[in-house]
C-alpha cells in the first residue's frame, strides 16, 4: 500500500479517487468494517486505499504508511449525508432526522462524529486537502500530492467534470456493491453526486440544527478555517498550527530556544467541592493540553499538586486511562473525593463529612495541614530548583493558594475571579477573607499579571487596589460544550427527574452552592409569594447544589408552600444538561458575581434566564435574560410570574441567551491566555 485516502463521509473522497483513475491511471480500493459491503480481500495490494474509519481502526496499523485526509465544511457534509441516506441508503427516511442524527453522532456513531474524526486525522495524516479547494482547482491540489508521493505523469485533459460523473457511470460512485441498497443502477450516479458545490448548508440546514452543529463542532470548524458568524475565534497558528501546517499554509518553524516552561498550581483539583474556580481550572487544563497537541508547541506545561510536579500531559492521560473521554472531565472534578470514598462507604462518608464541616476540630485540622505543608516546603523548593532550566512562568488560578508557590521564582500570572472578600465581607468566613487578601497582596508584591474573568472584576480590582491597568487583562470564561447542551432524550429526562425526586411538574431552577451571596433566601420567599398567587399551578422550585457556608438559614426559612420546593444536593456533571433543559426558567439572583458561569451553562441548554442584573451579570447576560431586583422578593416573584405565563417570551429569551452564550468560547479563552503568557515572559 502506498497511501491511505481518508475522510469523513461525503467529503470528496470519491471525486479524489476518480481523479487518480482518469488523470493518473491509478486504481484504488477501500477498507471498512461494514457488513453490508464486501471488502476486497486484496485491498492492501492497491497503491491507494479509501477509508472513513478513524486512525486507530486502520488495518494495517503501520504508521509509516502515509495518509491524505480530505476535509469538508462539516455542515455541508451533514446535509449531504442526510440526503444520501434519504435517497440511497434508506430511501424515504426523514431528511431532518438524518441530519440531526449525523450531527449528534451518539455513542460514537458516524465514525466518531465529524469533530472527532477530523481531529484524530489531523494528527495522523501527512497532508490535509479541503474539499472546497479540490473542486475549485484539482490540479493545484494534486501538486501537493505529487510533492508527498511519487506519481505517474498526469493527463489533465482526462479530468472528469461533475456533469459527466453525475449523469454517466464513473469508475467510482457510479454503482454500489452494497447488499442493502436497492436504488436503480441507472439513477445511482445521479443520486450519489448531488450538487458538487459548497455552502448548501446555508439553505438546507434548519437554523436550530446549525446552532446544534456549531455547539458540538464549532471549535473544529474554526480549526479547519471554516467561518462561524459571528466568528468568536478564527483559525490561528497558536491553536491550529498542526492543521494549518498540513493544509499547506507555509507556517514558520519555531526555534528551540522559544520554548516556554509553565507551572500551573493545581491543588483545586484535589478538593471535592465542584465550584466555579475548579471548573475554570479543569477547562483551562483541557484547553492547554489540546493546544500542546494541535498548536505551535511553544509551551511545556506542568502541574503542581500537593507538593509534586506532574507533566500536564501525564496527569490527563492518567485520568483518561481510567475512564472514557466522555467522562474525563467529571473524573477530574471528582478527583479529590475519590481518595476518601474509595476506603469508606457512602453511608459512613457523608455523615463524617457533614460532622467535619461543622466540627470545632476543623480549624485545628487546617492548622495541622498548614504545619505539614511548611515541613514539605523545603523539599518542594529543592525539587523545583533542581529542574533543568526552571520555569519561565507560574500560573496561580486562585490567589488564596499562594502559599504553594510562595518560594518559587518565575514570572507570575494569577486568575482573579472576584473581589467579594472586600466588597461583601459578610459573605465570607474571616479565614477565607484573610487568605484572599494575603494572596492578592503577595501577587501585587510579585508584580503578577492579573487575568480578570470579566470587565466588572477588572473594574473592582483597579478601584480597590489602585493597580496599574497594564498589569491586568480580561479573559472571560465560557460554558463547556461537551457538558452543556439541550437535551432531547426523553428517557434520559425521566431518569434524571426520578434520580433527584423532581416528579413530572414544571420547575424553576437554581443551581449554586448554598450560601448567602447566592440570594437563595429571597428566591425562596419570592417563589412562596408566586405560589400564593397561583396555588393550583403544579410548578416547583428546584434548588440544586452542595451545602455551603451558613446554609442552615435557608432550611429554616418559614414558607407556606414548602412542599413544592426540592433541595437536590450535589448534581453529577453528566446530569446537569438535563436539569437545565427540563427547567422552565433558570433563576440566578446573586447579590454579586465576578462572572456568572451557571447562566451561560443554562443558556447553552436553551433555558430562559431570570437574573439580578448586578455586577458582571449585566455584562454576561444583559438583555438576553429577564432582570429583577435581587433585594425585593416581590420583584423576583413578578419575574417568575411573567416568565411562567408567557411562553413566547420564554422562548424568545432562551434563543437570545443561547446566542449570547455563543459569543463566549473556551477556544478564545485559551488563545488569550497563551498570548498573555507570551507577553509576560518576553516583556519581563
Amino acid at each position: 500500500m502506498k497511501c491511505w485516502i481518508a475522510s469523513f463521509p461525503r467529503s470528496g473522497n470519491t471525486y479524489f479517487r476518480n481523479i487518480l483513475y482518469y488523470v493518473y491511471g491509478i486504481e484504488s480500493s477501500t477498507w471498512h468494517k461494514e457488513t453490508a459491503y464486501p471488502v476486497d480481500e486484496k485491498y492492501s495490494d492497491f497503491d491507494f486505499v479509501k477509508t472513513h474509519l478513524r486512525p486507530r481502526d486502520l488495518q494495517p496499523e503501520d504508521p509509516s504508511i502515509p495518509a491524505i485526509y480530505l476535509v469538508r465544511d462539516g455542515r455541508d457534509a451533514m446535509v449531504s449525508i442526510a440526503h444520501h441516506r434519504a435517497d440511497i441508503v434508506t430511501p424515504g427516511s426523514d431528511y431532518y432526522s438524518n441530519l440531526k442524527e449525523a450531527t449528534l453522532a451518539a455513542e460514537g456513531s458516524f465514525f466518531g462524529g465529524w469533530s472527532k474524526n477530523v481531529n484524530e486525522w489531523i494528527e495522523r495524516a501527512q497532508l490535509i486537502i479541503q474539499y472546497e479547494e479540490l473542486i475549485e482547482n484539482p490540479q493545484k491540489v494534486f501538486e501537493k500530492v505529487e510533492k508527498l508521493l511519487e506519481m505517474p505523469k498526469a493527463q489533465w485533459e482526462n479530468l472528469p467534470d461533475f456533469k459527466t460523473m453525475k449523469f454517466g457511470k464513473p469508475k467510482y460512485g457510479g454503482q454500489t456493491t452494497s447488499k442493502n441498497i436497492q436504488v436503480d443502477p441507472t439513477t445511482f450516479s445521479e443520486k450519489f453526486f448531488r450538487k458538487g458545490k459548497s455552502g448548501s448548508w446555508k439553505e438546507e440546514m434548519p437554523k436550530e440544527l446549525q446552532d446544534l452543529f456549531v455547539r458540538i463542532h464549532g471549535d473544529t470548524l474554526e480549526r479547519m478555517g471554516y467561518s462561524i458568524e459571528p466568528s468568536p475565534m478564527p483559525q490561528n497558528p497558536s491553536l491550529d498550527f498542526l492543521a494549518m501546517q498540513k493544509l499547506g499554509k507555509g507556517l514558520p518553524t519555531l526555534p528551540p530556544e522559544a520554548k516556554i516552561r509553565v507551572l500551573i498550581e493545581g491543588s483545586k483539583l484535589q478538593i471535592s467541592k465542584n465550584d466555579g474556580v475548579k471548573r475554570y481550572l479543569v477547562q483551562l487544563l483541557k484547553g492547554l493540553e489540546e493546544y500542546s497537541r494541535q498548536g505551535e508547541g511553544q509551551f511545556h506545561f506542568d502541574l503542581l499538586i500537593h507538593h509534586k510536579i506532574v507533566p500536564l500531559k501525564d496527569y490527563l492521560e492518567h485520568i483518561r486511562s481510567e475512564v472514557s473521554d466522555k467522562k474525563a472531565y467529571e473524573k477530574i472534578l471528582l478527583e479529590g473525593k475519590k481518595w476518601v470514598q474509595m476506603f469508606l462507604p457512602v453511608a459512613i462518608y457523608k455523615p463524617l463529612a457533614e460532622y467535619y464541616r461543622q466540627s470545632p476540630a476543623r480549624e485545628f485540622l487546617r492548622s495541622f495541614r498548614s504545619w505539614v505543608f511548611r515541613q514539605n516546603e523545603k523539599e518542594l523548593v529543592e525539587q523545583f530548583e533542581t529542574m533543568k532550566e526552571g520555569y519561565d512562568l507560574i500560573h496561580l488560578p486562585l490567589p488564596q493558594n499562594y502559599k504553594a508557590i510562595e518560594k518559587l521564582k518565575g514570572q507570575l500570572v494569577v486568575t482573579l475571579h472576584d473581589l467579594t472578600h472586600r466588597l461583601f465581607p459578610e459573605f465570607h468566613t474571616l479565614e477565607n477573607s484573610r487568605l484572599s487578601e494575603e494572596g492578592i497582596q503577595f501577587c501585587l508584591e510579585r508584580s503578577a499579571h492579573f487575568l480578570c474573568i470579566s470587565e466588572q472584576t477588572q473594574k473592582d480590582f483597579l478601584k480597590e487596589y489602585k493597580s496599574d491597568k497594564n498589569h491586568t487583562s480580561i479573559v472571560a470564561e465560557a460554558a463547556d460544550k461537551e457538558l452543556f447542551f439541550e437535551n432531547h432524550n426523553k428517557d434520559l429526562s425521566k431518569l434524571v427527574r426520578n434520580k433527584y425526586n423532581l416528579g413530572s411538574s414544571p420547575y424553576f431552577l437554581c443551581l449554586s452552592t448554598l450560601e448567602p451571596r447566592k440570594n437563595l433566601k429571597n428566591t425562596l420567599l419570592a417563589f412562596d409569594l408566586f405560589k400564593s398567587r397561583y396555588p393550583k399551578e403544579e410548578v416547583k422550585l428546584v434548588i440544586a447544589g452542595e451545602k455551603g457556608w451558613k446554609y442552615e438559614a435557608l432550611l429554616t426559612t418559614p414558607l407556606t408552600f414548602e412542599k413544592d420546593i426540592v433541595f437536590t444536593g450535589f448534581i453529577e456533571d453528566r446530569d446537569l444538561h438535563v436539569l437545565y433543559s427540563e427547567a422552565l426558567v433558570f433563576c440566578y439572583l446573586s447579590f454579586y458575581e465576578g462572572f456568572g458561569l451557571p447562566p451561560l451553562e443554562a443558556a447553552a441548554c436553551r433555558t430562559a434566564l431570570l437574573h439580578s442584573g448586578v455586577a458582571s451579570l449585566e455584562e454576561v447576560i444583559g438583555e438576553a435574560g429577564y432582570k429583577v431586583s435581587p433585594d425585593d422578593p416581590s420583584s423576583i416573584a413578578q419575574g417568575m410570574e411573567i416568565l411562567y405565563l408567557q411562553r413566547e417570551l420564554r422562548e424568545e429569551l432562551s434563543q437570545k441567551a443561547f446566542n449570547k452564550g455563543q459569543s463566549y468560547s473556551w477556544r478564545k479563552t485559551i488563545f488569550q491566555t497563551l498570548e498573555i503568557y507570551k507577553s509576560c515572559v518576553f516583556v519581563s
